[in-house]
């Protein structure tokens, strides 16, 4: 028999195979042989990896240089040590083979059907065992349908040249000159036996072969169980891939016949057709009446009242019970005496478990520690550093009032700066080029509107707007709807007289992307007059505290980071702030800080996927080396080296599109986050 009848059969071979097994006796008898003679379905999908004369028995290259496949499988455990079954895979297979001397590809879409036998090792292992390996071997019809890339989408066929290259002219064509760079397509719209290259006429594209694999079953319970299994299908033939010792033309292969390892995972259910006898033995051999006699006699919890006339089923052991069997309760607290570590409980007072008085103060701790299982922050101090919680999801999904203070589009003044930074709360919101600067972030427009005149108390004059999804919204007439609101109620005064210290990160004659400032905390954007761009974050009232977010910064790259500090619209000294200095302070020098230039790294990404990477992208990465993923919340995005110059990393960016991946760009690394390339020119510049 052929083996495509033999695939054209598989499923009247699967159907009587599984309508002709009868239970066997023996399976009630040990609990490791319940499946003999059952039938078991499994579905399965792994990656098919091709071993032929194309690229040289897949020599030097990755087993994850694959294409995918599937597997259907039924059998049954004909003995406890031997499992029998019907099995058929499909999928395809593929190499490209590139060098300087021959540029060969090909794909095949494969479909194998036959029988495998598998041996679990029962003699050797444990009957109550979870997991089992096995080694299986059978005879399968193999059929292939294989086709190679030649042309592109215009219909031009390859030329390799030996620079690497692929052009539309060969390289020793007197017009040569005029050859145009192609990349290939990866279609593979050739057929193989119809271009007949090596002579070898009509072949038949089936065979036979057999496979040989190994793996492990895990049973999962509920009649599933988990395989991984790695098999080699031995062909019997060596034209799968077009390519054999007879082929001319440089094409020469081995005397070898292909091969393929599918390497895969799948999960079968075993149809337990022994179930409904079983369970028709395991049911009661009692009459009604005997199990009317076993109710009305039961005591389940003992107290010597039966259970048809219990009132208080579950009753404690050892307690007393009324006629009812209801344990007695001598304070009336709703615990048993048995169990009441109170026995005098006062009428009506909470207790807990024990029967023991519940308190107010144990009130109020489990009401915080209540609030706090779900995720709520109780505050119970004061938040040092301003606008720590501020940030949070649930803050920039809803609308919030927040005082606006002044905008720019060009820099502002030192003193303008000072003034900004004295206020505990100030932030800045970019759009575009603008700059806006607003004060708090209240849930109500009133308190929003106690502020602007406390900041006006202060000499700062500020409008109440609101934010809500990072726009500012005008609210004018809802501001005038509220002032009666707050006649006559007291302005806060939460920035006068207050001691503001600040860590500056940096400052900047060119503006950097926000990427560079990722989990920073507090930030805020400030550029002057002076044409530079100066970065603070944190707003601490104590110095220790704002000392210690310094070291993080440092930590961050930051290198330049140092302390100032505000009072009043001024910028005051460090020893006013709290500070022990060693020396003195000149308050009219203003470091301008900076980025660590040794944290500053470039990188090539090479790629970015949401889903899966194909696997002919994938196998080029592999290839290449020193390929690292990184995840982020929408995508994975794919990074090539680690270099200490702009020059060496346009290098690799060239060296990388000629290898085929033309969307490859440069970009900077700052401490293992990704900022353009630009910004990271910038700092090393020292802009």
């Amino acid at each position: 028999m052929s083996s495509h009848r033999l695939l054209r059969l598989l499923p009247a071979f699967l159907l009587a195979a599984f309508t002709t097994v009868a239970p066997s006796a023996s399976a009630q008898q040990d609990s490791s042989r319940n499946e003999l003679l059952m039938p078991r379905f499994g579905l399965g999908a792994g990656m098919l990896a091709f071993y032929g004369d194309i690229g040289n028995q897949h020599k030097e290259y990755s087993p994850l240089v694959t294409r995918l496949g599937y597997e259907l499988r039924f059998s049954s455990q004909v003995t406890p040590w031997l499992e029998a079954g019907l099995v058929a895979t499909h999928g395809r297979v593929g190499v490209n083979e590139r060098s300087t001397t021959r540029n060969l590809n090909f794909e095949s879409r494969i479909t194998t059907g036959g029988f495998q036998f598998a041996y679990n090792f029962d003699h050797f292992l444990r009957p109550d065992r979870t997991v089992e390996p096995f080694v299986s071997v059978g005879f399968e019809g193999i059929e292939f349908l294989s086709k190679t890339d030649l042309y592109d989408s215009q219909g031009r066929a390859y030329h390799y040249w030996s620079d690497g290259t692929i052009r539309d002219i060969e390289e020793t064509a007197p017009n040569a000159g005029d050859a145009v760079v192609m990349q290939r397509d990866y279609t593979y719209e050739s057929d193989i036996r119809e271009l007949n290259l090596d002579g070898f006429g009509k072949y038949t594209e089936r065979t036979w072969g057999i496979p040989v694999g190994v793996g492990a079953r895990m049973r999962i319970g509920g009649g599933f169980d988990f395989r991984v299994s790695s098999t080699m299908h031995f062909a019997m033939s060596d034209l799968v891939d077009g390519v054999t010792a007879e082929s001319v033309e440089g094409r020469s292969g081995d005397s070898r016949n292909d091969r393929m390892l599918f390497t895969a995972v799948s999960v079968s259910y075993t149809i337990d057709t022994e179930r409904k006898a079983r369970k028709q033995l395991e049911e009661p051999q009692l009459t009604p009446e005997q199990m009317d006699m076993l109710v009305l006699k039961d005591d389940a919890d003992g107290d010597g009242v039966t259970d048809f006339n219990d009132l208080c089923p579950g009753t404690p052991s050892g307690a007393k019970v009324d006629a009812n069997g209801c344990p007695q309760d001598s304070d009336g607290d709703g615990v048993p005496d048995v169990l009441d570590d109170e026995p005098a409980t006062a009428p009506g007072a909470p207790v807990d478990a024990r029967g023991v008085t519940i308190t107010d103060e144990q009130f109020l701790a489990d009401y915080l520690n209540y609030k706090d299982s779900g995720n709520v922050h109780i505050v119970t101090s004061r938040v040092e550093s301003m606008g720590q919680a501020r940030n949070t999801a649930a803050t920039k999904a809803k609308r919030v009032y927040t005082v606006q203070v002044g905008s720019n589009v060009e820099g502002i003044s030192e003193a303008q700066i000072q003034a900004l930074l004295s206020i505990p709360d100030v932030r800045t919101i970019e759009r575009g080029d603008t700059t806006i600067f607003v004060v708090g972030s209240y849930d109500a427009l009133p308190e929003a509107l106690r502020r602007q005149l406390s900041l006006k108390g202060d000499g700062v004059e500020g409008r109440v707007v609101a934010e809500e999804g990072g726009r500012i919204i005008e609210v004018d007439g809802e501001v005038a709807a509220a002032q009666g609101a707050i006649q006559g109620q007291p302005a806060g005064a939460e920035a006068k007289g207050n001691t503001v210290v600040r860590v500056q990160l940096g400052a900047f004659r060119e503006k950097l992307s926000r990427n560079i400032f990722e989990g920073v905390p507090d930030l805020v954007v400030l550029k002057g007059d002076d044409g530079l761009t100066r970065y603070y974050t944190g707003s601490f009232t104590d110095v220790n505290a704002a000392a210690g977010h310094k070291v993080n910064m440092l930590m961050k790259g930051f290198d330049g980071a140092f302390l100032v500090a505000f009072k009043d619209g001024k910028r005051v000294s460090l020893k006013q702030a709290g500070a022990r200095l060693t020396g003195p302070e000149n308050l009219k020098s203003m470091p301008e800080g900076g980025i660590s230039k040794d944290a500053i790294r470039y990188r090539v990404q090479v790629g970015t996927f949401a889903g899966n990477v194909p696997s002919d992208v994938m196998g080029k990465y592999i290839e290449l080396g020193n390929v690292t993923p990184v995840t982020s919340a929408d995508a994975v995005r794919y990074y090539y080296g680690t270099f200490t110059t702009r020059a060496e990393a346009e290098n690799a960016r060239k060296m990388l599109v000629e290898k085929g991946l033309a969307d490859a760009f440069v970009v900077g690394d700052m401490l293992g986050r990704i900022i353009p390339a630009e910004d990271a020119d910038r700092v090393l510049q020292g802009k």
